[in-house]
């Protein structure tokens, strides 16, 4: 049994040698990224309904309340994003333990539980496998209508959001893991509150307002007025803490594409450039036009194109945190 992590709690790129180790280092990278991809896709969709949810609080003005099904669809995709994380989660303990004793024997119960258990990556994924039961709990009393309990669900998520940096690269940081985790947290929660709310938006929110009928555009436009702004913070501050990290892991300009790292970061900010040109498209030329014939169904197609770069930027950013970083 392990009682502290080896080099394999953070997988790295297959070392030259035998060509099935290599092969089985490659599987566990894919295996990892996955598992990762996962997660942070159920965060985001988990931060998404919670930022929709505020969209639509009781006194925003020109927008009811008693939209068709609004309140029952929150529910049913806040527990779908819960599902898709425990899985993630379930998903994430068997990658790890394959990375660290797959290329030598099977992965077993017994491994799991030595992995989840006897070694300083299992404590931290612990710790985040309780962050989402408590969020399971909270979504469990939002399902009682018991008082405020939107309020503890948004708190809890909160708390899957900031236990998520325990087994990322922020813990390896020599230079002290306070502050990369911060820019972790922040960079994970403006994606959710971004992306998030705009999935939530173009899903739960057009299908409330299909009872509106041809009006339907008038009453949605209030709503994207008001996420606007908040995208367009959020988008900001995913930005702004991105390039602070990659401040933090990348020390000479040419890392960027002298090493595997480097260049999956070039791909992330390529991405993450596509997708925030989507938005501004959104924002300056679909937005005004929503209360015209033709203007929801606009708002759909673009902001489905900005979600499917998002889909693909995740799936980099969960190869990159698997990736040695140039330092190494």
């Amino acid at each position: 049994a392990r009682s502290a992590p080896t080099a394999s709690d953070y997988p790295t790129t297959p070392p030259a040698g035998d060509p099935a180790a290599m092969a089985g280092e490659t599987y566990a990278l894919v295996l990892l990224s996955a598992a990762k991809w996962l997660t942070d896709l159920g965060i985001v969709w988990l931060v998404g309904v919670s930022g929709f949810r505020l969209l639509t609080r009781p006194g925003w003005p020109g927008f009811s309340r008693d939209l068709v099904g609004l309140e029952g669809r929150l529910v049913r995709y806040a527990g779908l994003a819960l599902l898709l994380l425990v899985a993630a989660t379930v998903a994430r303990l068997y990658a790890q333990t394959y990375a660290s004793f797959g290329l030598d024997e099977p992965v077993t119960g017994e491994l799991l539980r030595v992995v989840s258990t006897q070694t300083r990556w299992g404590d931290r994924w612990m710790m985040q496998g309780a962050a989402v039961v408590l969020s399971a709990l909270a979504w469990v009393l939002v399902m009682l209508r018991v008082g405020r309990s939107w309020l503890l669900f948004g708190a809890a998520t909160l708390v899957v959001v900031g236990t998520t940096p325990l087994t990322g690269h922020a813990m390896g940081y020599s230079g002290g893991v306070l502050l990369p985790m911060v820019l972790q947290i922040g960079h994970l929660l403006a994606a959710g509150v971004w992306i998030g709310t705009l999935f939530v938006l173009l899903s739960v929110g057009l299908r409330s307002m299909a009872s509106y009928g041809p009006k339907h555009g008038l009453v949605l436009a209030p709503l994207v007025d008001r996420f606007s702004p908040v995208a367009l913070t959020a988008a900001g501050t995913l930005a702004g803490t991105g390039a602070v990290t990659a401040l933090l892991y990348i020390d000479e300009v040419q890392q960027l594409w002298q090493t595997v790292y480097g260049r999956a970061l070039l791909a992330k900010i390529t991405l993450f450039g596509v997708a925030a040109s989507l938005g501004a498209y959104n924002w300056k030329r679909v937005r005004p036009g929503i209360p015209s014939p033709g203007g929801t169904e606009r708002l759909r197609r673009s902001g489905t194109a900005e979600l499917l770069v998002v889909v693909v930027l995740l799936a980099v950013t969960a190869w990159l945190v698997h990736l040695p970083m140039p330092h190494e």
